[in-house]
Parts: structure tokens; sequence; C-alpha cells
């Protein structure tokens, strides 16, 4: 376990929140998983981009895979909450609609397009959620996942009450899941972490309304408090006697373990798949 973040000096908060100060090849990965996307949205057919609200941004990309009671995989973009396109994370769909599964994918605002407020990111996807809900039908199991930023909305809906009932798995991929320790870092320059913000959503807070098993991811290269916030996680849905699963990236950092999600075999889809009780062959 690493130290209290209580004992790092601002400077130290800072470079253990900033993820390129531990990942040197972050833009090429994005970059080679960005292209993917564009080559798996310009050969399916079967997707549509659908609104959910009534801004622009609000719109989500389902894939279909034909199978009309298949189950759906709800995932989160990460993006340190600034930036990310749900184009760019289409890189996955392909193999995970031949295992039989529907794919949908979120936009959402930029925080730093919403005056810093991350309560308006929450919103559209608890939003996004419930609409797919309704569109799905009761019978459809649902899965939740998400990757760094989206890890914690989506660890976020995992603790929803008015959602939790309806999840059947919750994976969280290299996430934060307590704010205070954020709040103190540099990324308060462009999030307005208030009193409020960092209570309502530290999923860390209100894990007695999570009902779905859980599965915790995190590289082993990756920040030292990421690392530190996904291992209290886990522990403390142990401690809670709570479905929950670790599972540990050795030599990956932050993107690298985003990566493993673009092939069947890789560490990350495969603990989907565990989660689903589906597997290509």
């Amino acid at each position: 376990m690493n130290r209290d973040w209580r004992s790092l000096s601002r400077d130290e908060l800072d470079w253990a929140y900033d993820q390129r100060q531990h990942a040197p090849n972050m833009q090429a990965v994005l970059q080679r998983l960005a292209a993917a996307g564009a080559q798996t949205q310009s050969h399916q057919t079967d997707w549509q981009r659908l609104a959910y609200g009534t801004h622009a941004i609000e719109q989500l990309d389902w894939y279909r895979c034909g199978e009309p009671h298949a189950p759906v995989l709800f995932f989160i973009h990460g993006g340190a909450w600034r930036s990310g396109q749900a184009r760019d994370y289409a890189f996955f769909v392909d193999w995970v609609l031949a295992a039989g599964v529907d794919v949908v994918i979120p936009d959402f605002h930029a925080v730093t397009d919403v005056d810093g407020d991350l309560r308006v990111l929450y919103d559209e996807v608890q939003r996004a959620l419930q609409w797919v809900i309704d569109a799905a039908g009761p019978s459809r199991a649902l899965h939740v996942a998400g990757h760094s930023s989206g890890a914690h909305l989506a660890a976020c809906l995992g603790v929803d009450a008015n959602l939790a009932h309806r999840l059947q798995s919750l994976t969280l991929c290299s996430g934060v899941y307590e704010l205070e320790p954020v709040s103190r870092s540099a990324r308060s320059q462009y999030v307005r972490f208030t009193d409020n913000t960092v209570a309502d959503l530290s999923p860390m807070r209100h894990l007695s309304q999570l009902r779905a098993p859980v599965t915790v991811l995190c590289g082993s290269k990756e920040s030292p408090e990421f690392i530190r916030q996904s291992q209290e996680l886990h522990l403390a849905l142990q401690q809670r006697g709570h479905d929950t699963r670790w599972v540990g990236g050795e030599g990956l950092n932050h993107f690298e373990i985003l990566e493993t999600l673009h092939r069947p075999a890789g560490l990350l889809a495969q603990s989907l798949q565990a989660r689903w009780g589906r597997a290509l062959s």
C-alpha cells in the first residue's frame, strides 16, 4: 500500500495525479486506439448515434450485436474529465459484438465547458444510462465499465440508489474513488471541487448503496495515487463482504492497461468477459 496522501506535498500530489508523468507513451497509445475506433466505425453497419438529452453533446453511440435480448455494456471513457469522445473509444466494439453483447458509449460535456462542475458530467452519464435502461427493457442485463475519470463516473453510477439494482456488474479500470486528495492537486485548477461535490461524488463514501459485483483493475506502472485508490476501494469492498475482484496489470501504465481492451485475450477484455459469463472461444 502506498503512503497516506495527507503526508504528500502539493507538488507530490500534482505529480501523482498527472498521468503524463507516468506514461511517456500516452499520446502514442491514444492515437492508436482512436485510429482503431475510426476503423471500427467505418465498417460497422448496425450502430446508431442517439440523443439522450437536449444538448448537442448529449448523445451516445449504440452498437448492436443482432441479438434482441443481448446484454449491454455501457462504457464510460476517460480523459481527466476534460477530453475524449465516444467515437475514439470504439476500438473494442468488434470483439464485444462477436461475443453477443451490445456496446453503448456516451458522450458528455468536458468539465472545462461547464464551469468546472463535475455534477454536470455525472448528471449526463446518469441520464444516459437511464435512457439505455428504458430503451433496453427489463429483460436485458446491463454491465457498466469505465477507464480513468470514466471509472470514477462509473463507480458513481454503481452507488446511485436509483440505478444500482439494475446493474449486473461494474468494471473499474484505473480510476479515482475519493475526491478529496484529487481536490488538493493541480486538477483543482479546472475542476470546481466544492465540499458537496467531493462528498456526493466520492464513491468510497457511499459503498453501502453498491449492489453489483465489482472488478477493480490498475496497472503496476501507474501513478502511486491511482494504485492506492484502486487498492483501497477493493479492500473496502472485501471488508464489506462484497463480491469484488482485484486485477493487477503487471508492467502496464495507465494507458497500456486500457489498450488491453482492444483484443478479447487482453487483461481488461478478459475481466469483462468473466463478469458477463460470455466469452469468445
